[in-house]
């Protein structure tokens, strides 16, 4: 590629300024060619162009933010460091658009029927076709699903063939996963392009949210051919069992097709944008589930994540397949993530509570032995109190499915929560009792604790009464 005119490296200042030139004509919010057309559906000239002046921006911001502090450059410096900085917000709100752009122009629901090889059809090298006339709708599933019967293999939509005994699935590669290249190679490579420039310039969030909107939408998509229906739980109540149980079977299938071959082709296709930038951003692409934003309780939006994380490893390690498709380095971050969130869930909920249970603010000066604020211990009680009731009243409501993740959950709160609580009461119960009315402040024993904690993700329709001690 031939270097813009006046192009030379012997000083700062003109490679920056045709960088610059090239950003600024390519300025959305500042000409209507560069809002009309991409620099990406152009010649590869124009795209060249456009990186290398990209890279040279981003030379020239580490080139200002390293330079020696000088008093007699100081304000040329930070001249330059201002057309720097604005030069590169232009950039990349260019990239950002130019990324989305090269994703949705690449970006289709896959057929129902290239997702599944025949022993007699072998797969192209690209499964997606633009075309979609011959996609079958979810209706038509239904209804061959019900009137289709075993032997008229014919007659069964494609999930249906594959699982037929006359006409099994097979795949390329090992232990029935199968890659299908979801976007062309050459357009991979320019989104690989973008994205390096992009996070090494700071954009990795801007990065990650254009990537999962467009390939949500799209997996979304697929879904829908498979015959995936986003149902409420009043929606599958009020069906009829007949008809429940063809959709289950229905989603079954399609789940067994999702895992061998859509999400391993989503998995490929995060790799290969996001290889060796030197992010971990495509797990982050790939593995974000983003429902527990939607909890306001901190605690209840860690509880999720373990739920779900330990679901997931759980099913990984008891298929062969889906070990083989994640990999076991992926299932050590996916431990590690559970291991995360139980500690951001231990800090959010037990922290303050474990602190009512400390010494410090309860002894008055001079002798610490017997120098005891009664009024201050009284409070402290109360305190703890009214925050294990709050704790008990909501997380009692809340459920874990899996008895052996609920348990260990409980050991691990109880393991903090009644050696801390039984220390405290040893010390100043005598306080507490010498006074009046003191059943008020020592509401509960060890042993009541213990009992309360058992309560906890059991998942009752009303939140528990905590039984009082013994008089």
């Amino acid at each position: 590629m031939e270097p813009p005119e006046n192009y030379s490296t012997s000083t700062f200042a003109v490679p920056f300024e045709d960088a610059k030139k090239i950003i600024l004509r390519w300025d959305s919010t500042a000409s209507d060619e560069a809002r009309e057309r991409m620099i990406f559906d152009g010649d590869r000239e124009e795209v060249d162009l456009y990186l290398q002046a990209v890279d040279e921006i981003q030379k020239s911001m580490s080139s200002t933010s390293i330079s020696p502090p000088s008093s007699s450059h100081h304000h040329d410096q930070d001249n330059n460091s201002n057309k720097v900085n604005s030069a590169i917000q232009i950039a990349m709100a260019r990239l950002e658009d130019e990324f989305r752009n090269i994703l949705i122009n690449h970006t289709s629901p896959v057929e129902v029927d290239s997702l599944l090889i025949s022993d007699h059809a072998p797969a192209p090298a690209s499964s997606l076709n633009r075309n979609t006339s011959s996609v079958r709708s979810s209706n038509e599933f239904d209804q061959e699903e019900v009137g289709g019967g075993g032997d008229h293999v014919d007659a069964l939509d494609p999930i249906q063939r594959a699982d037929s005994s006359n006409s099994s699935a097979s795949y390329r590669s090992t232990s029935s996963i199968r890659e299908i290249h979801l976007i062309p190679q050459e357009a991979v490579a320019d989104l690989q392009s973008i994205a390096k420039r992009m996070i090494s310039a700071g954009y990795l969030r801007e990065c990650i949210q254009v990537y999962g909107s467009v390939r949500k939408s799209a997996v979304d998509a697929s879904f829908r051919r498979l015959g995936i229906e986003k149902l409420s739980i009043g929606d599958i109540q009020r069906l009829e069992w007949e008809a429940l149980e063809t959709r289950i079977r229905r989603w079954i299938r399609a789940a067994r097709v999702c895992v061998r071959i859509l999400f391993a082709s989503e998995k490929k296709l995060c790799e290969d944008i996001f290889y060796g930038i030197g992010t971990a951003i495509d797990d982050a692409c790939f593995m974000e589930t983003g429902k527990s934003k939607h909890y306001k309780d901190a605690s209840l939006a860690h509880l999720f994540i373990m739920n779900n994380v330990h679901y997931i490893v759980q099913k990984i390690k008891g298929s062969p397949e889906l070990r083989e498709m994640i990999g076991d380095d992926y299932l050590r971050k996916l431990t590690g993530k559970f291991r995360q969130a139980a500690t951001s869930y231990q800090r959010a909920t037990w922290v303050s509570v474990l602190y009512c249970l400390r010494d410090e603010g309860l002894h008055v000066r001079g002798s610490f032995s017997s120098g005891v604020s009664k009024s201050a211990l009284r409070e402290r009680f109360k305190t703890f109190n009214a925050m294990f009731e709050e704790v008990h009243r909501t997380q009692a409501t809340w459920f874990i499915p899996d008895s052996q993740l609920r348990e260990e959950l409980r050991i691990s709160i109880s393991e903090k929560l009644i050696p801390a609580y039984r220390s405290f009461l040893g010390r100043f119960r005598s306080h507490i009792e010498s006074g009046k009315h003191p059943e008020n402040y020592i509401k509960y024993s060890v042993e009541d604790l213990e009992s309360a904690v058992l309560d906890f993700f059991e998942g009752y329709p009303v939140s528990q009464h905590l039984r009082r001690r013994s008089q």
